[in-house]
């Protein structure tokens, strides 16, 4: 039996979507099948081709996102061999391989067949009949079935299969009357083909394992899901050529366990084979179902593996904020309020599962007590139990195992218990400490030249302890304990006066952990968070950087230069480090002197040429073009010294005023809107405020952008502001309040991008209501310097100049 149409038409479908949404949007980490997990699956002992039955958010562990759509190659080989060995010699398995593939009742082995065995050559030019009315003809496409050949072939094969003495050939005409009465639509009639025909042969091979896999799907048609449960289990447990479809009709028609489906069991062997099946489907809680499992069976290969899968979607659960999907209807909405329930039952779940693990380290019947003890230790680990985890996994450490994955477990389990302890870590738990993160770091991309094939739990771990540590190292109370995962949070944030207390060292390994976490541009997928790495960098103090650099260019020990290396940074990113963060922080003289330690080559490099090749004094006013930058960064930030520095000092007021404004558009520019950003951000997107990482609830930190002056051009307001009320000459006033009415125009922006992403949807350009309120804040909160130089300066030279020679001008004096 192929997978009939209801079962191929649905995977076509769900891959199409996987394809248009992976290509519209850029893979998430959902769609590549990632989640926040640290216990490795690979851990467990099971086959590798029931590695698709690992527990993930897609559907399957397989396939182009999830999409588990390869054939059953093992069906066509069975059929093959069994085709040889029938008509012996004279027959290669290439010609009847070829023949078999062939829906053409004109290939070289009827031919052959016709004078040698006719009874066979007219099976195989029924098979072929059958196959171009069931509409799967065409390699190339796929027609619509015929019904009514469909069922009088049905009662062929029927026909056939009572005349025929020969039990080849009886065992596949049995098989055809079930599939083409099932694909006729009569299901019934399907039903009662198999169990006369097929249940009552003398000897049964592969064929009638396909025929069962038919029956059960004409049983879910029926209505009868229960028993076509039961059936597609003992399809799944007895025949290797139909097990992947068999297992697909359940996954694909929600099909799961009931006591009822265990009812139709006889012996223990069909009652393992139905709880198997079942304990490997998704959305349901499998647990009771692997007990039972090991109590009728302890061998059977799929233990472990359900165990893992079930300690992974609790994982799964744990971390997840919200419901994965839409809220459209009265089933999303059922499934919505499942997924929440599931959710709040995380920590009750773990406990069931470590008492499971603990009972089955102990059972001799299940053998590989090292997976169990290692399974015991991480649920141990996840309660905060840190004490029991640690002798627990030493014990497990004592057993024997060959599996590699298991033993990497081990010592991932080793490296998040060493993170977990609370105080400053002392030097014997830094040594160690690097160690596990440079093996995992290494080992989370096996081959660097695909940074996207990465193993996700490894990063998950290294960026769990980098921030574990990197808590330990600015904590305050150095006996503070962590209550475990599971409890809901792992270490006290550290707020900005408990940093101020800690020594430079400590800053500087609390910063490197914290970017460790966030990978670098070799790192590989799910560890390369960019945006997480600019918004560290973004929102380090002066101090800190300034630690860092001493940090980084005077190493301490071994772990000092073993932790800068491994962070992937230099003197030279330190440097400019501090030298963005002086910027950030009006400090020019101090980014002066940071940026001029900076190599000379690295000032050459493309980003820097393409992103600072605008003189950065430069406002973009009528005439001005876009000139040259003649200044090194040091040069820029030196001259911005030097202004502040006169503006404060000049005794000429529009001397001062003219320092006050020069420093204004130097500041200006250093900002988002600015042609000098990179000399205080690293990186610039036009996607940014990066609102999307947030809630529309996280309303904190949503207005941590429209308060952030490298997004509103405050400090730069405050400069323009400065020279506009010391300024005696009329038009340098005028150019300076038309410059801080602009920094009010970027301030603006920011505000609606964060005003937008706090309803939580998508706002149109012409949404009316939304509009009314940006047009009410901007009139209060951000038309202060554009009401005054409506007022003031509108019939000055340099009001009518910017009216004849700007585009724009009059759209900005009607504040649009």
């Amino acid at each position: 039996m192929m997978i009939s149409k209801r079962f191929s038409t649905i995977r076509r479908v769900s891959l199409l979507l996987a394809i248009l949404i992976g290509f519209a949007c850029g893979p998430g980490a959902e769609e590549m099948g990632e989640f926040f997990s640290l216990f490795q699956p690979g851990s467990a002992t099971y086959s590798s081709a029931d590695s698709r039955y690992i527990f993930t958010p897609q559907l399957y562990n397989a396939g182009l996102f999830g999409v588990d759509d390869a054939p059953d190659s093992a069906s066509a080989k069975a059929n093959t061999d069994a085709w040889v060995i029938y008509l012996g010699a004279g027959y290669p398995s290439k010609l009847v391989g070829n023949a078999l593939a062939d829906t053409s009742a004109n290939n070289p082995l009827i031919s052959q067949l016709k004078g040698a065995k006719p009874e066979a050559a007219t099976y195989l030019r029924f098979a072929y009949t059958a196959q171009q009315a069931s509409g799967n003809g065409s390699p190339w496409g796929e027609a619509q079935p015929d019904t009514v050949q469909l069922a009088r072939l049905a009662a062929q094969a029927r026909t056939a299969t009572l005349a025929t003495n020969d039990l080849f050939l009886k065992e596949r005409y049995a098989f055809q009357a079930v599939k083409l009465a099932d694909e006729a639509g009569l299901f019934s009639q399907s039903r009662d083909n198999y169990e006369q025909l097929v249940a009552t042969l003398p000897r049964q091979s592969f064929i009638s394992g396909w025929a069962r896999c038919r029956l059960a799907g004409a049983l879910l048609s029926l209505g009868q899901n229960n028993r076509s449960v039961f059936e597609f289990a003992q399809v799944f447990a007895n025949c290797p050529t139909r097990r992947l479809a068999a297992e697909r009709s359940l996954r694909h028609h929600g099909l799961r366990f009931s006591d009822e489906a265990l009812a139709f069991a006889k012996t223990d062997a069909e009652r393992v084979a139905v709880l198997a099946i079942c304990a490997i489907q998704p959305k349901q809680d499998a647990l009771p179902l692997l007990e039972k499992m090991v109590d009728l069976d302890p061998k059977n290969p799929l233990i472990e593996l359900v165990l893992a899968r079930e300690i992974n979607r609790n994982e799964y659960y744990f971390a997840a904020k919200q419901f994965p999907g839409y809220v459209e209807n009265d089933e999303t909405r059922a499934d919505s309020v499942a997924f929440e329930t599931r959710r709040k039952n995380v920590p009750e779940y773990a406990g069931k599962l470590l008492s499971f693990t603990e009972k089955a380290a102990k059972n001799p019947a299940l053998g590989n007590p090292a997976y169990y003890l290692t399974a015991a230790a991480y649920l141990q680990y996840l309660s905060g139990d840190y004490t029991s985890a640690k002798t627990t996994l030493d014990q497990a450490a004592q057993q024997p195992t060959a599996n590699q994955t298991l033993k990497q477990q081990m010592a991932l389990q080793q490296m998040l218990l060493l993170a977990a302890q609370p105080g400053l870590p002392d030097a014997a738990t830094e040594t160690a400490l690097i160690s596990y993160l440079t093996q995992f770091k290494q080992a989370s991309v096996p081959d660097t030249t695909e940074p996207y094939n990465t193993n996700f739990r490894f990063t998950n771990a290294i960026q769990t302890v980098g921030k574990q540590v990197a808590s330990r190292y600015t904590a305050t109370d150095d006996g503070q304990k962590s209550s475990g995962w599971l409890s809901g949070c792992s270490q006290k944030k550290t707020g900005d006066s408990a940093q101020m207390a800690q020594t430079g060292p400590r800053q500087a390994k609390a910063f490197l952990m914290r970017l460790i976490t966030t990978g670098n541009s070799s790192a590989g997928y799910s560890l390369y968070d960019f945006d997480a790495q600019m918004a560290l960098e973004d929102s380090t103090s002066l101090r800190t950087a300034r630690n860092l650099a001493d940090y980084v260019v005077n190493p301490g020990s071994e772990f000092d230069e073993r932790l800068v290396k491994l962070a992937g940074i230099d003197t030279d990113y330190a440097y400019q480090l501090l030298g963005r963060r002086a910027m950030a922080e009006e400090n020019y003289q101090a980014a002066a002197a940071a940026f001029a330690n900076v190599k000379p080559a690295v000032w050459q490099r493309e980003a820097v040429r393409n992103n600072f090749a605008i003189d950065p004094f430069s406002v973009n006013m009528p005439g001005e073009g876009k000139p040259r930058n003649p200044y090194t960064p040091a040069q820029f930030a030196s001259k911005m010294a030097d202004l502040l520095k006169q503006a404060i000092s000049q005794r000429n007021a529009d001397q001062r005023a003219q320092a006050w404004y020069t420093l204004g558009c130097g500041a200006y520019n250093l900002t988002y809107y600015g042609n000098a950003w990179f000399m205080q951000h690293r990186f610039r997107s036009s996607a940014e405020p990066y609102t999307y990482r947030y809630g529309a609830t996280e309303v904190a930190k949503l207005d941590h952008f429209w308060n952030d002056p490298y997004y509103t051009a405050k400090t730069a307001q405050v400069y323009f502001s400065q020279a506009a009320k010391q300024a005696k000459s009329q038009e340098l006033a005028a150019k300076a309040t038309y410059m801080a009415a602009r920094c009010e125009a970027s301030a603006l922006l920011t505000r609606r991008v964060v005003e937008a992403a706090k309803t939580g949807g998508y706002v149109a350009d012409d949404d009316s209501v939304f509009n009314a309120k940006m047009r009410g804040l901007a009139a209060s909160d951000y038309a202060t310097f554009l009401k005054t130089y409506q007022t003031r300066y509108r019939q000055t030279q340099f009001a009518q100049q910017m009216q004849t020679r700007c585009a724009l001008y009059r759209d900005f004096m009607a504040g649009e």
